[in-house]
């Protein structure tokens, strides 16, 4: 049985630390380290996980100053002696027997990277979603391991999942296949590395960029699926992704300068330089999305000098060759974005309706 390292980044995580611990502790795969990373809280969240670690020789807490995500991670990578590693940001949390199914399709199909599907809830919505994992109970959630266990908490998670688990076909890809994973049909759950499961020996000296200000997990996903990677996927959504305030998905909104597009502009330009203009276009799309909500936002905080420097760079991204190529509709309301933003407002809102039009 070859051991998983769960790395875990914290920061200012007091509220919810406890809980993604022991989400971890409490799964049914048994050979595993759990890695604390400290970067330099200042709140309650690094005695919250020596107290765990007290309770559980598996837990470690690193203390580091604070240097960012990156470079958290990077130090857990750096600590990690598992054959495996497995990514959980600390105010999120899994499903007890998501390592154990991650683990098993990955050795079965010999992939060197294994994934499963995530839910975004809030604080109330996870913890019924552990409540019903768990065996049906809220408290169980609190337990140690080793009392869960004795509980029976995770044998009734089985039952509780078997249902779901009828209708799940895992899907696997070769290394051509997870290059479409990644740029078409798993886009979105590729933007994070919470909830990968990745093979030490895959990723080598690969490390994250501290450099990059947003999209630091998605690069090094991208650097990895160039290697010889096979990978496997469930869609359950076992990876429990937490819906608060300062999470990423409620800042994305609100970058600050050209770095926040950085990642997207590599991933872009390294497809147009291996002749894949099809997936390149994929990510210039994404890119102009990127920059026109940007640009939104900073008019809307009434930051003009951000914004000028947004019209700028924006000014720099229509003369790309790539550009060219997304659709007409596309490129005209980019350009009136950055050009006519009054216009542009009242054509966006028609396009918002005629969005919500084609959903119903």
């Amino acid at each position: 049985m070859k051991k998983v390292s769960v790395i875990i980044p914290m920061y200012q995580a007091q509220a919810y630390i406890r809980q993604c611990v022991l989400s971890a502790a409490n799964q049914t795969y048994p050979d595993l380290e759990i890695l604390v990373i400290d970067d330099g809280s200042v709140d309650a969240g690094p005695a919250i996980a020596r107290e765990l670690a007290a309770e559980d020789g598996r837990i470690q807490v690193l203390s580091q100053e604070n240097q960012g995500v990156s470079a958290a991670r990077n130090h857990g990578l750096d600590a990690a002696g598992g054959e495996y590693v497995f990514f959980l940001d600390s105010d999120d949390a899994i499903h007890p027997r998501l390592l154990e199914e991650l683990v098993g399709r990955a050795e079965g199909y010999g992939a060197q990277l294994a994934f499963c599907g995530y839910g975004k809830m809030d604080g109330g919505q996870m913890e019924e979603a552990l409540g019903r994992a768990c065996g049906g109970t809220a408290e169980a959630q609190t337990q140690t391991a080793d009392t869960a266990r004795e509980a029976g908490v995770v044998q009734a998670g089985r039952a509780v999942d078997a249902a779901q688990e009828a209708g799940t076909r895992w899907q696997t890809a070769d290394q051509e296949g997870i290059r479409d994973w990644f740029h078409r049909e798993y886009t979105d759950i590729f933007s994070g590395i919470g909830g990968k499961l990745i093979l030490r020996a895959a990723l080598g000296e690969l490390r994250f960029d501290r450099s990059l200000a947003n999209g630091e997990d998605t690069w090094l996903l991208y650097q990895l699926i160039q290697g010889q990677v096979r990978s496997v996927y469930c869609a359950n959504l076992w990876y429990y992704y937490r819906i608060h305030p300062e999470s990423v998905t409620h800042s994305a909104g609100t970058p600050r300068g050209r770095r926040y597009f950085e990642c997207t502009r590599r991933i872009r330009d390294g497809e147009y330089q291996k002749g894949r203009r099809d997936y390149a276009m994929r990510w210039e799309i994404i890119l102009a999305d990127q920059m026109r909500r940007s640009y939104e936002s900073l008019r809307r905080a009434g930051e003009r000098g951000e914004a000028e420097n947004l019209r700028q760079t924006a000014a720099a991204e229509m003369r790309h060759p790539v550009f060219g190529g997304i659709c007409l509709s596309d490129r005209m309301l980019f350009r009136c974005c950055f050009n006519c933003y009054p216009v542009y407002v009242i054509l966006n809102s028609f396009v918002q309706i005629l969005a919500k039009r084609r959903v119903r």
